[in-house]
Parts: C-alpha cells; sequence; structure tokens
C-alpha cells in the first residue's frame, strides 16, 4: 500500500454501479471526516477495481494523493468479476441485502448527528490516510470480541478476494470490536492466520464509519453495463456428470419422481418415453450434450442446438458451436425434420434477459408443427437457492456460503461465480411461466414440482414474422468473450425460410 498522485489512476469504464449525487455528497462527508479507511484497489497499470466513485470525489475535492494497493495482472474477464466482487466484499453484508433494504437502513441513521461528533480531516495531510496506519495485531482478541457476530456469506465473499491474492484491512476500535470486515477476521480464523491488518478508530468515528462502510452501498448497472458478459457466461458449467435425463425430460412421464429414479435405458420406461413424447425430439439448449447422447443411445431421433458449446477446461468453443449450429440448420432446413417434442430443459434459468427468454420461445414455436409438444422446465421462486436469499434460515452450509447475491432488475435474479465468470440465474413464478408461452401456444399448462415450474404447451399459434426475425437476429448473433459475434443470422433466415415456406 502507498499513497500515488491521484491523476496516475484510471477508473475503468466498466464498472458496473451507478451513483447518484446524494450518495456521491455522502461520499464526500465520509472522506471529510473519516479519510480513507480502505484503500483504492488497482491493477499495476493504474486501472481501477475498486474505489471509483471515492476516487471521483476525492477528485472534485481536490486530493492530490490516493492511497493505492495493487492486484496481481488480470484479463478482462477475470477483471470484470473481480470489480463485482469488491462492490460486494466491502461491506459486511447479508445475502438478502439489497440497495433497497440497505438505503433503507441508512435513511434511518442520523449522519448529521454522527458526523458532528468527528472532526474534519484536512486532506493530503497523514491523518486523512488512516489506512497507511494498519497494524498487524494479534488475531485472537479479535475473534473473543466480536464472538457470536460472524456472516458466513461475508466470509464467503471475502474469500472470493482472497483467491485472488487481495484481503482488505479490518476497521475496528481499540476494544477489538470490528466495524467493518467482519467477513474478513472470520477468514482469517478459518485460514488459521495468526494476525489481522487492522486500521483502528475512534469510538465516535466508529458509529459513522460503520455507516459509511456497510450501509452506503451503490446500485449496480449490471444488467445494462454487462449485457454481453452476462449473456456468454450463461453456459452450463462442468459440474457434475449427468447420468440420467434431466427433471425436463422427464416430469411429464415419471410425475415427482427424481431423474435418478428414471432410467431411460429400461425397456418399460423407454417405451413410456417414447409414448408420450415421440421418437423424434428438439433438444433446444442441449449444454453438455448428456440428453442428446442418452436418448440417441436407446434409439431416439434428437436433433440439439447448443450455441455455448464448452470445452474439458470450460472454455466456450466457438468452433464447436458453430459446427452444432449449422447441423442444427441442415436438420431444421434442408431435412425439414419434424419434431413430436420440443425440450427446453434448464436453459431459463440461465438467460439473463426477459427479452432473450421471449426470444427463444418464439424460435422453438416456429419449430412446431400442428402436433408438437414444447416442454419447459426451469427453478421456480420457491427453490431453495433464491428462499435462502431471501432470508430463509438454511442448515444447508453450501448454500450460506455461496458467493451469490439478487439483483433488482426482474423478479428473482440472481448473480453467481462473481469471481470468475459472472453468471445470472433467474428463479420462476408459474404466472412468469404461463405468460413466456400464452403468447406463442394457444394451450399452456403450468404445475409446479419439486421446486421446478414446468409447462407443456401445445397447438402453436400462427407465426409473426417479424417476432421471427428479431428472435433469430438475436439467438444467431449470439456475443462470445473473445468479442466476437455468432454471425449466423443469414443462414438462420435462410434454413427457417426454407422450413417455413416463408421469406423472412
Amino acid at each position: 500500500m502507498k499513497l500515488v498522485p491521484i491523476e496516475s489512476l484510471n477508473p475503468s469504464t466498466y464498472n458496473p454501479r451507478t451513483a447518484d449525487p446524494r450518495r456521491l455528497d455522502l461520499i464526500e462527508l465520509s472522506l471529510r471526516k473519516l479519510g480513507f479507511l480502505l484503500p483504492i484497489y488497482a491493477t499495476p497499470d493504474g486501472e481501477i477495481i475498486s474505489g471509483h466513485q471515492r476516487h471521483h470525489v476525492a477528485t472534485r475535492m481536490g486530493v492530490k494523493q490516493v492511497p493505492l494497493a495493487f492486484t496481481r495482472p488480470m484479463d478482462l474477464a477475470e477483471r470484470k468479476g473481480v470489480n463485482v466482487a469488491f462492490n460486494r466484499a466491502t461491506n459486511d453484508l447479508k445475502p438478502g441485502d439489497t440497495p433497497q433494504n440497505i438505503g433503507e437502513a441508512l435513511q434511518r441513521v442520523d449522519l448529521d448527528a454522527l458526523a458532528a461528533q468527528v472532526p474534519d480531516k484536512q486532506p493530503d495531510t497523514a491523518e486523512f490516510y488512516p489506512c497507511m496506519k494498519a497494524q498487524t495485531k494479534p488475531l485472537a482478541p479479535f475473534l473473543k470480541a466480536n464472538k457470536g457476530c460472524w456472516i458466513t456469506y461475508a466470509t464467503s465473499i471475502s474469500k472470493t478476494l482472497f483467491l485472488k491474492g487481495v484481503l482488505m484491512p479490518v476497521v475496528a476500535t481499540r476494544d477489538f470490536k470490528v466495524v467493518n470486515g467482519i467477513g474478513r477476521l472470520q477468514l482469517l480464523a478459518e485460514q488459521k492466520k495468526p494476525h489481522v491488518n487492522v486500521v483502528f478508530v475512534t469510538n465516535e468515528e466508529a458509529a459513522l464509519a460503520s455507516a459509511m462502510l456497510n450501509l452506503l452501498s451503490m446500485d449496480f448497472d449490471i444488467h445494462n453495463r454487462y449485457q454481453d458478459l452476462l449473456r456468454y457466461n450463461s453456459f452450463r458449467r462442468l459440474r457434475r456428470v449427468r447420468k440420467e435425463l434431466g427433471r425436463g425430460f422427464i416430469f411429464a412421464v415419471a410425475g415427482n419422481s427424481t431423474a435418478k429414479d428414471f432410467d431411460i435405458t429400461e425397456s418399460a420406461s423407454r417405451q413410456k418415453w417414447i409414448t408420450a413424447h415421440g421418437q423424434s425430439i428438439l433438444d433446444f439448449g442441449a449444454g453438455h450434450l448428456h440428453e442428446t447422447e442418452l436418448l440417441r443411445s436407446v434409439g431416439i431421433k434428437v436433433t440439439p442446438f447448443e450455441p455455448y458449446r464448452v470445452n474439458a477446461e470450460e472454455d466456450i468453443d466457438k468452433a464447436e458451436s458453430i459446427r452444432l449450429t449449422r447441423e442444427f440448420f441442415r436438420d431444421i432446413g434442408e431435412y425439414k425434420t419434424r419434431y413430436s417434442s420440443i425440450f427446453i430443459s434448464s436453459v431459463l434459468n440461465s438467460v439473463p434477459f426477459a427479452e432473450d427468454r421471449k426470444h427463444i420461445a418464439c424460435i422453438c414455436t416456429a419449430l412446431c408443427n400442428a402436433d408438437t409438444r414444447l416442454y419447459a422446465v426451469a427453478s421456480s421462486l420457491n427453490h431453495i437457492n433464491i428462499r435462502q436469499l431471501k432470508g430463509y434460515n438454511s442448515l444447508n452450509e453450501r448454500q450460506s456460503g455461496g458467493r451469490v447475491f439478487l439483483l433488482e432488475y426482474e423478479n428473482g435474479i440472481t448473480l453467481g461465480d462473481i469471481g470468475s465468470m459472472p453468471k445470472v440465474q433467474k428463479y420462476h413464478t408459474q404466472k412468469e411461466f404461463y405468460e413466456l408461452f400464452k403468447e406463442f401456444f394457444s394451450t399452456v399448462s403450468i404445475t409446479e414440482s419439486n421446486s421446478n415450474v414446468q409447462a407443456i404447451c401445445a397447438n402453436p399459434r400462427k407465426i409473426n414474422k417479424e417476432k421471427l426475425k428479431a428472435a433469430l437476429a438475436f439467438e444467431f448473433d449470439l456475443p462470445y468473450p473473445d468479442g466476437s459475434r455468432m454471425g449466423l443470422v443469414a443462414e438462420a433466415e435462410a434454413a427457417f425460410s426454407k422450413r417455413l415456406g416463408i421469406t423472412l
């Protein structure tokens, strides 16, 4: 950590936070009364990863120097993920904390009264940079003084940065009570570290510092700033190898049975499945092609479509994605394959935006014949993952320790994998599922089971050419991490025109 000229730092162009003038004024109040309790973090070339608003406000205050700690070099995708992690890790947050409820808590604090107890600090003097006087102290007294204050979620978020080589100091009073950084303190204990780096504040400063560090949270604008990133990070991770059909492929024939209880390779199950779904299906959003390959192994014709095919290293293989898409075009256009069933299994959980999900429904409808059935399944708003984020006390350590939080641009949206590849998950209500598919099908049946919303759709409505063109322009020009796009819109229009006997 060192003091550097303020003009030597460059704000990133991708910071997903927004700040209204009132909150910037509160940051100025914080700097004027408390100075820099925590440093700005930047890459070795001076790109700010954490501290954009403080840098902005300090600049307008005429501050000449700011405290800086360097991260290691990172590529753009990692910098974006770490930027989000910093924005979440600075505050001592619980999983269900959002800008709205944090802002409401801040409004209940009498900031003017707290600030009146603390004298101003003169910029560019030693007292303006308390983080530069951080002290290394034994951990044990802090653990004793803060017993019972642990926030597992805050610890987990702190671990995200720790794995990137970053551990911010803890802010505490002289009697070892943590003002900010309880998650970082717990992380040190779990890592069996004997010492903690501490920035001490007075008791008068502590109350103001707690409000400023824990409650002054900027709103995320990630859904506008990171649109393409959220789209290409939607691919399914290789976290487990599926040996059975997913829930989306069996709910209509297996009832409430779990996927493991329905073995498609058994003769009776195979016949039951074919009786319900036929022998020619489309697997839209086929992921790792586990279901595609399993169904093919029992003699069922499957056309898979997956625009984000990944390799064993979990990198998107664009060339393989393009190859698979062109096979899809061949099947729907040249061969005009008739599908008895179309499956959208788990896909709609990973699609970050409502308009994108509508495009998918539109495309699948255009591939339906009069007797085709569409089956869609996605995790519901009653899923344990989102219930826990909304305050449900779960004994499941995996959920309580997850590095996931709620976004507010749409109901039921979470953001996870924030340290590497930020990924949105959308949890659905039955009403949302019904409204999504009712636009495209005359018959829509919605049920919920095992924390999943399930749709069976029949009687496709007449194709709206303009909506279909817009859907094809979206789905077949999806973005990729290297900055390129799929670029297959013309081929998609040709294939769908040939299939449907229309000109797109």
